[in-house]
């Protein structure tokens, strides 16, 4: 599909799913986190698109993707953008390459935002004898308890018990929790692991790499995928998840910016 319907002299619109992945070379993130509703509208310069996407909440944010001009040119373009993506709406989160977040704050007046990477394998790691230790956990029958262990050992987890999602967890021999993980699901359907935190006394035996491990190989047998995404200061997990099979694929800077109509 060719996108059609002029922007500007240099930002084309398109419609579609398809042409959406046809643009971006079939990108795993578009592939895996961009629903056809979401590719209704998406935009183009040069070898860049902007695209919707949603967060946990109904509104609907902006990713931009590919290369540095054409990613430029459409943060410039931001202000159309956002006439569609939400006309009501006086500020609105957008996601850029990470490099690219001067250029949306030297352009547009932007709020505190977070740096974030995404990351997907379709190759399971090598199974270990320690992925046994790995059990499903009934996160709703034990909701204060993950609740509490999340708040304890990962303050930043973005996954909250009883919302859906399949969650596992690692004992220590007294029957409390050793380590957690959720399983999700993206937009599109792929696996995404989310909220591993292991108890910061046991840090350093590998539970870490247990629970991850365990999971992203039931994910890719099942699925042939496995997604995740990580707080861009976590080199500690960068380097596990990298260790899994694991490669980042976008490094995100977002921020709510607030543009002129």
């Amino acid at each position: 599909m060719s996108p059609h319907g002029s922007a500007t002299a240099d930002v084309t619109t398109g419609h579609g799913l398809p042409g959406l992945l046809d643009a971006t070379g079939d990108h795993p993130f578009v592939r895996w986190e961009v629903t056809p509703d979401l590719a209704d509208t998406w935009w183009r310069a040069g070898d860049a698109v902007a695209f919707q996407r949603t967060r946990k909440a109904v509104r609907r944010t902006v990713n931009i993707l590919g290369d540095d001009d054409g990613a430029t040119k459409l943060i410039d373009a931001l202000p159309l953008i956002a006439a569609t993506v939400d006309p009501e709406r006086k500020a609105f989160s957008v996601s850029v390459p990470q490099h690219l977040e001067p250029r949306l704050r030297e352009r547009y007046r932007i709020m505190e935002g977070g740096d974030w990477e995404w990351l997907h394998t379709t190759v399971a790691p090598a199974a270990d004898p320690s992925h046994d230790l790995v059990r499903p956990l009934d996160d709703v029958a034990h909701a204060e308890e993950v609740s509490a262990f999340l708040a304890a050992h990962s303050p930043t987890a973005d996954t909250e018990p009883g919302t859906g999602e399949r969650w596992f967890a690692v004992e220590a021999p007294d029957g409390s929790l050793a380590a957690v993980a959720a399983w999700g699901t993206t937009g599109a359907g792929a696996p995404h692991l989310s909220s591993v935190a292991v108890d910061s006394t046991l840090r350093g035996r590998g539970l870490g790499r247990t629970v991850a491990g365990a999971l992203t190989r039931m994910a890719v047998a099942e699925t042939g995928v496995c997604t995740l995404g990580m707080y861009s200061h976590n080199d500690v997990g960068r380097r596990l998840y990298r260790s899994l099979g694991y490669a980042v694929v976008a490094a995100w800077a977002s921020r709510p910016v607030v543009v002129a109509r």
